[in-house]
């Protein structure tokens, strides 16, 4: 056969099988879209709106045991710009020595700290931990105590002391029932230790206190997650022995912020049963991309995932808090959202950033649809003044996204578009309505967020 022939050949071959490699590439293409995530598509509609935006949502701080000397203190030039609404702190007990030896009381230790919330602007949530040593058998901190009168009247004295109306009559102080109790002396709600004795005696110290005080919240059990069987276990006692139970709180360390989304849904179908709950307050204690201390709390990744988590609890929970304040004085990788002044002065991280980015946001949410396996949103409307918060999280760093965006119903006419990065150049744009719509998209980077600002020009 000669060349012209075999030239012949395949050309007739391979017009043959094009249909055939075509479907083949695009399903090639399909499957690389499924394995790789799904790309944002963002459309806000005006006409469906919300609850308004709420920062009370996410303008809390926890902050850990690093060390027993007042940690508040040094860093009150940056968490007042913050606006926090609380600050929760544990070691109640053990760091600040609230009970002598002699049985007295003693809060000049936790007030200083307490004094410094305050400056804030914030509120107090104190977490009822741990154990005074001299209360257990073994003198260990996460032990219960051995005499059960005595921590319910320690519980009675503390309460009586922050929110008493002849003490230091501080407004709707957060109390709660013990830190991690599942970890910190591996209680239970079904045997020894049990966790729920420990909530009836804190319960009744405070149902017993509350006459003489100014109102305030009792709650738990602040457990290292979210564990269906605890809620179930401790709505029920409380229920069975008329006890105060304000909140639910719980601990949860995630990269993924669908797990944040799964534990709420795992509460709602609890409420199912227990009705009576279901107006109950929701709150994570303590939040962040993962338990241990890691580059996550340094980077922009942190920063990401906080909004990203953000954008996914609103108005699913009360309150979240952001773990943690400050960095102990031995870490260089600490959880906080600022160093520790002993590494060269208090340093804002990128978390940091991130609540000070987010306070921005205002008006009533309106209904924004389209988010994608990286990119996440809200988005509100104040009068005339249209926001969206879009964060591009992406734990591997490497994704970046230019997602379309569609707002509507506008009036026709020429609109300008702010749009505020937190960590890039900020850039403005004008755009014209097209069929009472404004079209137009935004580049982020890998673990980029950007608050869009659309006006009538």
């Amino acid at each position: 056969m000669n060349k012209l022939n075999h030239k012949t050949l395949y050309f007739f071959i391979s017009l043959f099988l094009l249909p055939f490699l075509l479907v083949a590439v695009k399903k090639i293409i399909e499957l690389r879209k499924t394995a790789l995530g799904r790309l944002a598509n963002i459309t806000v509609d005006l006409n469906q709106t919300g609850q308004p935006i709420n920062p009370n949502l996410w303008q809390n701080f926890t902050q850990g045991g690093e060390e027993r000397n007042e940690m508040i203190k040094p860093a009150l030039p940056w968490l007042t710009p913050l606006q926090p609404k609380f600050i929760r702190i544990d070691h109640l007990y053990d760091y600040y020595e609230v009970l002598k030896s002699d049985g007295s009381f003693d809060f000049s230790k936790l007030d200083r700290v307490v004094v410094s919330i305050l400056q804030t602007g914030a509120t107090p949530m104190l977490s009822l931990s741990y154990i005074p040593p001299q209360m257990t058998q073994d003198k260990n901190i996460t032990s219960p105590p051995i005499n059960w009168s005595l921590w319910q009247n320690l519980v009675k004295v503390t309460i009586k002391h922050y929110s008493g109306k002849n003490d230091l009559n501080i407004n709707n102080v957060y109390y709660e029932v013990f830190n991690e109790p599942d970890l910190f002396g591996q209680w239970h709600y079904h045997k020894s230790p049990n966790y729920l004795k420990l909530y009836y005696y804190s319960a009744k110290a405070a149902q017993e206190i509350q006459p003489e005080c100014q109102p305030f919240k009792i709650g738990g059990p602040a457990t290292t997650g979210f564990y269906p069987n605890w809620v179930k276990a401790l709505l029920k006692f409380a229920s069975e022995q008329k006890l105060r139970l304000d909140f639910i709180s719980w601990h949860q360390y995630s990269l993924l912020p669908q797990d944040y989304v799964q534990d709420l849904e795992a509460f709602n179908q609890i409420l199912t049963d227990y009705p009576e709950w279901l107006a109950i307050e929701r709150i994570i204690s303590e939040f962040g991309p993962e338990t241990q201390k890691s580059i996550w709390y340094q980077n922009n990744i942190g920063a990401a995932h906080d909004l990203a988590v953000i954008t996914q609890v609103m108005d699913r929970v009360h309150k979240v808090f952001a773990f943690e304040i400050k960095d102990g004085p031995d870490d260089n990788q600490g959880w906080g959202l600022l160093t520790h002044q002993a590494k060269g002065g208090i340093r804002a991280k990128p978390r940091w950033l991130a609540y000070q980015f987010l306070n921005q946001l205002t008006g009533t949410r309106t209904f924004l649809t389209g988010e994608g396996s990286w990119v996440y949103g809200i988005a509100s409307q104040d009068k005339s003044l249209v926001m969206i918060m879009l964060v591009n999280y992406d734990p591997e760093n490497k994704h970046f996204e230019s997602p379309p965006i569609k707002v509507f119903p506008l009036s026709p006419g020429k609109y300008k578009i702010n749009l505020d990065y937190l960590f890039g150049q900020d850039t403005r744009l004008t755009g014209n309505t097209t069929d009472n719509s404004l079209f137009f998209r935004v580049a982020l980077e890998p673990n980029e967020a950007v608050i869009i600002s659309i006006e009538p020009l």
